[in-house]
């Protein structure tokens, strides 16, 4: 049995609704996924009060103050000849990177009584 043009037109509007509210449905289910996967992601970060976060900061910076960024030696300069016979510097490059996390770490050592690791087995 053939469908005339009015019940296949029908059946296309139909259809067309039909997957519209399914695109729609599936626009909403990637949100909620998203919002779901935001607040878990929230739920296992570590719980820390607002003091312990303002003298973590203070850990910080004073860690990082006490780096000596006016050693040369720890850095890598390029130099340049420019067109009018002006030295220029062309790069620069910070190499003690690593200082600084380890000062980090030692203070952040400071701060925690830390403890062996056990074995979940």
């Amino acid at each position: 049995m053939e469908m005339t043009k009015e019940e296949l037109q029908r059946k296309v509007d139909e259809l067309s609704q039909s997957l519209d509210s399914f695109n729609k449905n599936t626009e909403m289910l990637k949100q909620d996924l998203k919002d779901a996967q935001q607040r878990l992601s929230v739920i296992n970060r570590p719980k820390v009060t607002k003091n312990f976060l303002d003298e973590l900061s203070n850990a910080v910076e004073e860690a990082v103050s006490n780096i000596d960024f006016t050693d040369t030696a720890a850095y890598d300069v390029d130099f340049e000849l420019d067109y009018d016979n002006r030295i220029n510097l062309n790069s620069i490059e910070f190499n003690h990177t690593y200082d600084i996390g380890d000062a980090i770490y030692s203070k952040m050592e400071d701060m925690f009584n830390i403890i062996e690791d056990q074995d979940e087995n």
